[in-house]
């Protein structure tokens, strides 16, 4: 796969991973022409173990656990593969038959399937930063000239 075809499956996937499982069921009933997909993993969800070092320090530390679902399907020639943050099987095994079917696709194609999901994606973003910026709270300082 060239460069410019795995930045543009890594954006689908970044795509498919943040969608509602909602919007991908649809998706798949509106793409799926009676596909059988050949589950080669999972659908399974198992821990994460998430590590950070603090600034300047070379030495990491554990700093939590996450759960994790994954699944590898083969529809025709194409092996889709999805892993996401949280225990949603059903959102990890669409994501991976999502997948598949969009590396069959023409770029015209796919891209026309992506846009709603994109749009919807930035709607929860504008909402998310209105809802943050209604909260903000600014603090004036009034600055005083020298001691009298």
């Amino acid at each position: 796969m060239s460069g410019m075809a795995q930045q543009e499956r890594t954006q689908w996937l970044g795509l498919l991973s943040r969608a509602d499982c909602a919007w991908l069921e649809q998706l798949w009933l509106q793409l799926e022409q009676h596909l059988q997909p050949r589950m080669l993993a999972g659908p399974e969800t198992g821990m994460l173990r998430l590590t950070t070092q603090a600034s300047g320090s070379p030495v990491g530390f554990q700093f939590g656990e996450a759960t994790c679902s994954r699944c590898v399907v083969e529809i025709g020639l194409h092996r889709g593969y999805a892993v996401q943050l949280g225990s949603d099987l059903r959102k990890a095994q669409l994501s991976a038959c999502l997948d598949a079917l969009f590396q069959g696709m023409a770029p015209t194609e796919r891209a026309a399937c992506l846009e709603p999901i994109s749009l919807r994606l930035a709607e929860q973003q504008a909402e998310r930063e209105r809802l943050v910026a209604a909260t903000r709270v600014h603090f004036y300082t009034t600055k005083t000239s020298g001691a009298s």
